[in-house]
């Protein structure tokens, strides 16, 4: 991804975690779910399973709602990683069509196949070949109601490069908008599974995110996930801005209730990564505010770096931090110095 001047990243979980994603009447008519897996520290991403093709086979793709490509490791991958699940195999499908080259194919042609390449901010890549299948969401084990599949466009990784070479997951499944890939023939999978109209109520989706996993709802989403009173926030959306991104507006950050001096514009709310990016003032003003208050505080019990690391004894030591304050608009989040 590009990030636009004064755009602020940020990591979906930092506005979506709960604490706990196990509420009641997980499947209810009109809108079907898929357990998350993974968390912050030790995968540093939360990834769901699909299950492609006739039979099915299960993949497990990060979530991203910073991207509109669903994508994975297949069979004769020629640089691709070992990952979580077996390669896909689509001549074992006996619903999979290779997507051909011509008016239909919405990347380069490539040894008769049309091909997709992916590149993504922290410098990782996919490439390879867009096919159909049949795929749902989810994986059936435990799931007294199995998802229903959706003819669906996929692509089959021929490359991988950096992280995706090394990960767990097999691949991605982006949720972005689908007004930023207008001009283009590859509809993104959340909008193939909103046609399903039979089983899928409502063009909404929903990512509730724990510390550890989480859920996955297409169709709606569930009040009793949530520990307290849902907040909402109005989203920058507009096809104008030619971001195709999910964007909210970021009023001000406070340390200790102090306001932090900066602009921070809007902000890109991304589920594919656990790390927060902004412009070079803005996280100037915030790790001078953090500076500030420590060094009035015994150097929040750590030494006070004269660079950006710091160095402490333990991760008790974290609770001398003060807290941040990120406000949209009437909405006060708060980072806790543990996040």
């Amino acid at each position: 991804m590009l990030l636009q001047p004064k755009v602020l990243l940020l990591p979906a979980v930092f506005v979506l975690h709960v604490g706990s994603c196990f509420g009641q009447n997980e499947i209810a008519p009109g809108i079907e779910t898929a357990r998350i897996y993974g968390n912050i520290y030790t995968y540093a991403y939360y990834f769901v399973d699909l299950l492609v093709g006739t039979p099915p086979q299960r993949t497990s793709v990060i979530l991203d709602t910073g991207s509109r490509v669903c994508a994975f490791t297949c069979t004769h991958c020629r640089k691709c990683g070992k990952h979580k699940d077996h390669a896909f195999d689509l001549q074992a499908s006996n619903t999979s069509n290779w997507t051909q080259c011509g008016a239909g194919c919405a990347g380069s042609c490539e040894r008769d196949h049309c091909s997709y390449f992916q590149h993504y901010t922290e410098g990782s890549a996919i490439g390879g070949w867009w096919f159909d299948d049949l795929v749902s969401l989810g994986d059936i084990v435990g799931n007294d109601q199995p998802n229903h599949p959706v003819r669906g466009r996929m692509g089959c990784h021929r490359i991988e490069t950096n992280l995706f070479y090394t990960q767990e997951a097999n691949g991605m499944l982006g949720v972005g908008p689908s007004f930023g890939s207008q001009g283009t023939s590859v509809t993104p999978l959340l909008q193939q599974l909103y046609k399903d109209r039979k089983h899928i109520r409502e063009h909404i989706f929903s990512i509730c995110l724990a510390e550890w996993g989480g859920m996955l709802a297409v169709g709606g989403f569930n009040v009793s996930y949530h520990t307290g009173p849902m907040q909402w926030i109005k989203m920058l959306t507009s096809s104008s801005s030619g971001m195709g991104y999910y964007n909210v507006h970021l009023t001000g950050m406070q340390v200790d209730g102090k306001p932090v001096l900066a602009s921070f514009g809007s902000a890109i709310i991304d589920s594919g990564t656990t790390y927060t990016y902004m412009g070079s003032m803005a996280y100037n003003a915030l790790k001078g505010a953090i500076m500030t208050y420590c060094k009035g505080h015994n150097c929040c019990g750590g030494d006070c770096p004269q660079s950006t690391c710091w160095n402490l004894a333990s991760a008790k030591v974290l609770d001398n931090f003060p807290d941040v304050q990120v406000i949209f608009g009437n909405v006060k989040t708060t980072w806790v110095p543990s996040a």
